[in-house]
């Protein structure tokens, strides 16, 4: 059987070489559709879960998100996990201000609790910071960063700094105190960064605002919502026209949506095209078996003549036509990395060739003959 099947496959090359072809192209879009599809599903899974969902508060306008010198009860309400919004955050951005005059010149006092809370200190805006001791931006310890150009002169040392603090009657009160210099960010002037922490207990002094500016990272993306809702009770939304002394929480979720939906409508449309390649697999099939056949029923009447069974002349049918055409598939599935979806298509390839082949390899000599007359 195994000769007979081989010496038509030569007999019949251009038809199986085609068949081969075809089996091998459809194969190819079924497996790719599958894996586009995977892929999607894993980058859609990425952005829910590592996509940065960053709330910024503004002024209730939406104009101003720095020196904002908001009260201490939105800041504690935001890091407050039972009753506000901590169980909500990833990571807390926060700044506070002062004037200060140091041994660099006059600036600014900038307590900081996240490296992506300044500019000049962020590495995705351009920026750069790097210092000796384990946690800065952790830190409660009277330290400080200073401009990369003056690091030189002060690595090391303690610096003797005046502040300004502006207190609730608006008179200057001065303070001073003493930061060791721990390491430098990229930048000139006078200006000094220290920890947030550290920052936070100058606030007491005088009653200055507890923070200038405050941002912060979802934990879960998937509740934004409903991070939203809660953080209405002491937020309020952007109005242009607004002006209210409650500052405004605005969610930087427009790019995030955007690609979600875009991924989800690629998902979508692949899943509606793969019924459509599982069918043309079906009908690929049909048609190479249904060519295969056509005016050969002669042929299989007289092997039936000769003693060949029903069963016994089906299968010689389908392993000429479906031989290469089972190479091609596999080739391609392991290419791709879809082997199981190449087995699949390789099985609807299979029965839309069985379907074709029953009829007239199964039919009695007699009738073949006569359907051939």
């Amino acid at each position: 059987m195994a000769v007979y099947v081989f010496l038509r496959m030569i007999r019949r090359f251009w038809l199986t070489l085609a068949g081969l072809v075809i089996a091998a192209a459809f194969c190819f879009v079924l497996c790719y559709l599958v894996r586009y599809r995977s892929e999607q599903e894993a980058s859609l899974k990425e952005v829910c879960d590592s996509y940065e969902l960053v709330c910024v508060v503004t002024d209730s306008r939406g104009t101003r998100s720095e020196k904002l010198a908001l009260n201490r009860r939105f800041s504690d309400f935001v890091m407050d996990k039972d009753n506000g919004l901590g169980n909500y955050v990833r990571a807390l951005r926060m700044t506070m201000e002062f004037g200060v005059k140091s041994p660099i010149g006059s600036g600014r006092l900038i307590g900081v609790s996240d490296m992506k809370a300044l500019d000049r200190l962020n590495p995705a805006l351009g920026g750069h910071c790097t210092y000796t001791v384990d946690d800065f931006f952790g830190s409660s310890d009277a330290i400080c960063l200073v401009p990369e150009e003056s690091y030189s002169d002060f690595e090391g040392e303690i610096l003797t700094v005046r502040i300004t603090l502006t207190g609730i009657g608006g008179v200057e009160e001065f303070a001073d105190n003493q930061y060791r210099v721990v390491g430098w960010y990229r930048g000139t002037g006078a200006d000094l960064i220290i920890p947030y922490n550290t920052a936070s207990r100058l606030t007491s002094t005088a009653g200055a605002g507890f923070c200038d500016s405050l941002s912060f990272v979802l934990a879960d993306n998937s509740k934004a919502d409903e991070m939203m809702e809660k953080a209405m009770q002491v937020f309020t939304v952007v109005d242009p026209a607004s002006y209210s002394s409650r500052p405004a929480l605005t969610l930087k979720d427009r790019q995030y949506k955007a690609t979600i939906a875009e991924l989800e409508q690629n998902i979508r449309r692949t899943n509606s095209l793969l019924p459509v390649s599982v069918l043309l697999s079906l009908a690929i099939g049909f048609l190479i078996g249904f060519v295969s056949v056509r005016g050969e029923t002669r042929t299989y009447a007289l092997m039936r003549t000769l003693g060949v069974s029903g069963v016994k002349l089906v299968i010689m049918v389908l392993a000429e036509q479906v031989l290469l055409p089972a190479a091609g598939v596999a080739a391609v599935g392991w290419l791709l990395g879809q082997t199981l979806t190449a087995l699949f298509y390789f099985g609807c390839h299979l029965i839309g060739c069985t379907l074709a082949v029953l009829r007239p390899a199964l039919a009695p000599p007699t009738k073949l003959l006569r359907d051939q007359t």
